[in-house]
């Protein structure tokens, strides 16, 4: 998906363009864990529930990605039987900590059996310790009906889909401070 983020790279910061997993993780009650996240160094944008996951390291495969951020950001060990190939794609671009960043990234559903895990922080690098600041199971009822903001914004209308098998290619989404603030005003 080759967006055309130069349109809309308004900043002086350096670009950092990476490839990231997020993963649609599912317990056995089907509620999808999100994590509430923000940058403290960055107070005006707030806090965001995101999926989890992170960028790819170099020589890893996207199911041991998605295996390595699920345990370091929640202590949930996974099979990579469990890791559905993926199946929503998209770009996004975003500042933070001081770096403008574009990224390319591959969601895929993980469902887990047995009881829901309980979430742990310990494995959590230094920027995760500061920046997540909670986790919870949300029913998809919930993350309709909610105020909240989602990362991805489009998670409440695009959750049943991906649920239900279809393949997404989103469009670039842009998060900066004009869109946050047009978007906060509505």
């Amino acid at each position: 998906m080759a967006a055309s983020w130069a349109a809309v790279d308004s900043t002086s910061h350096p670009l950092i363009e990476r490839n990231v997993v997020r993963a649609v993780v599912i317990d056995s009650a089907d509620r999808v864990l999100l994590l509430q996240v923000g940058e403290l160094g960055n107070p005006e944008f707030g806090t965001a529930w995101e999926l989890p996951g992170g960028g790819i390291e170099a020589g890893e495969t996207h199911a041991q990605a998605v295996i390595r951020e699920l345990r370091e950001e929640t202590g949930i060990v996974v099979a990579a039987e469990q890791i559905a190939t993926p199946s929503w794609k998209r770009d996004v671009l975003y500042d933070y900590r001081g770096a403008r960043r574009l990224q390319h990234e591959a969601i895929s559903l993980v469902r887990l059996a047995g009881p829901t895990p309980t979430i742990q922080s310990v494995l959590r690098d230094g920027f995760e310790q500061q920046d997540l600041f909670d986790a919870r199971w949300w029913t998809q009822h919930e993350i309709l009906d909610s105020s909240e903001w989602f990362y991805p914004r489009s998670l409440p209308s695009m959750l049943n889909r991906f649920l239900d098998g279809a393949v997404i290619e989103e469009a670039l989404e842009v998060w900066d401070k004009d869109a946050w603030r047009a978007a906060s005003s509505c």
